[in-house]
């Protein structure tokens, strides 16, 4: 059950390391562009770390340190995966080039700016709302979560039973 999961989280991390290595070769901030880079090389070592753990533990299969193992492993890489999306959101703030017509990045691209407009038109509707509680500070329970490109995620460092 492990190994199959694990598979399927490597299979869907290539095309996020995809997305952001477009978002890298776009972004207009050297200093977003070589986190990012920094995000997609910790993705590509934990992702190779997680099929070589996974092929191992398709033959010891059954062995509870071989599956913690693999488990810690995969919530590692997740929360390496949420960094690099949260860096991909801080690069398309900064700014992205316009891709190519018809290249790679154009698919990717425009999802960045579809998500920075509906960020910007969040940002707007938070600051023309004027509840605020007794010292002064808006009251953020009023207003919805901010959009982001990755969704609520909560990764809990869980043990084995």
């Amino acid at each position: 059950m492990f190994v199959g999961t694990a598979k399927g989280v490597v299979s869907n991390c290539q095309s996020i390391t995809n997305f952001l290595k477009v978002i890298v070769n776009h972004c207009l901030d050297q200093q977003c562009s070589a986190e990012l880079s920094l995000r997609v090389e910790q993705i590509l070592t934990i992702t190779n770390q997680l099929t070589i753990i996974s092929s191992v533990n398709a033959l010891t299969a059954g062995s509870k340190s071989s599956d913690e193992i693999l488990v810690k492993n995969a919530q590692n890489l997740l929360k390496v995966v949420l960094q690099g999306v949260r860096s991909a959101e801080t690069a398309c703030i900064k700014g992205l080039k316009q891709p190519e017509p018809n290249s790679d990045g154009v698919e990717a691209a425009s999802m960045c700016f579809q998500w920075k407009r509906n960020l910007q038109m969040h940002r707007a509707q938070q600051n023309s709302n004027p509840d605020t509680d007794d010292l002064g500070l808006r009251k953020t329970s009023l207003h919805r979560e901010s959009p982001s490109l990755a969704p609520p995620v909560d990764i809990k460092d869980q043990g084995f039973k």
